[in-house]
Order: structure tokens, then sequence, then C-alpha cells
């Protein structure tokens, strides 16, 4: 599987997260079995896929904070949910990856055209730049 895909089984299982508040291991499996037989999960997509959840369950209150510091003007908890479960995602693998950050900006601004409202791209991208400059300041 490649890595985009295993990035947006992740984000699908980190919306789920948004949505109730926890995490349902059932749910990978579900999303597992909708996928072309090309596509299963592999072992290295499964140790990415465990790690991002864990990571985003473990430091969740650090990226809230971290993308309530940077989206000014936006309360938290009016911020649409998918483009939430984006900047989680993108929030942890930037502070606890080693993945290029061009990689996971280009990845999470993908994730909101095809999951989220029409402009939330730029809002993601927005956030994501201010977290990266603040993160080199």
């Amino acid at each position: 599987m490649k890595r985009r895909d295993a990035r947006e089984l992740t984000f699908k299982l980190t919306y789920e997260m948004v949505m109730t508040g926890e995490f349902n291991p059932d749910t990978l499996d579900g999303l597992a079995s909708d996928l072309p037989k090309k596509a299963e999960i592999d072992d290295d997509s499964r140790k990415y896929i465990s790690s991002a959840v864990s990571g985003i369950r473990e430091h969740r209150d650090e990226l809230k904070a971290l993308i309530t510091k940077y989206a000014r003007g936006y309360e938290f908890d009016r911020i649409y949910k998918t483009d939430l479960a984006v900047l989680y995602l993108a929030c942890y693998e930037l502070l606890y990856t080693d993945t290029p950050r061009a990689v996971i900006v280009n990845e999470a601004v993908e994730l909101a055209k095809s999951y989220s409202d029409v402009q939330s791209y730029s809002f993601v991208n927005g956030i994501l730049a201010s977290v990266i400059k603040g993160d080199s300041e």
C-alpha cells in the first residue's frame, strides 16, 4: 500500500476520533475490507497507521493547542471536523515524524481538497505554514 493511501486511512480514523472522541479498532478493519485486493494494508502501512493514531491520541491536547494558536479568528469548536482531522494528522507528522514538511503539507492539502469544503485547503495550508514558521523561530 502506498503511504498516501495509508495516510488517507489514518485521516479517516482521525476523523472518527474527532467526531466520537475515541478510536474504534474495528473501523480500520471495516475500511480495510473496502479496499481493492491490490491495496491491502501491508505491515509497513499498518505500523504507520497504528503509530500515527496512537500519537494523535497521546498528543491530542498539545495538537489542539497548536491548531488553536494558529487558527486566528476561528474558534476551535467552529472549525470543520474534516479540517480538524487533517490538521491533527498533519501537525502530528510535522512534530513527531521525519517525513519531509513539503510532503506533509501537500498531502494535507490534498486531503482537504478531497474531503472538505472548497476553501478548506487554503485554511489548512495557512495553519500548517504558520506551524512550520513558528517551529523554525
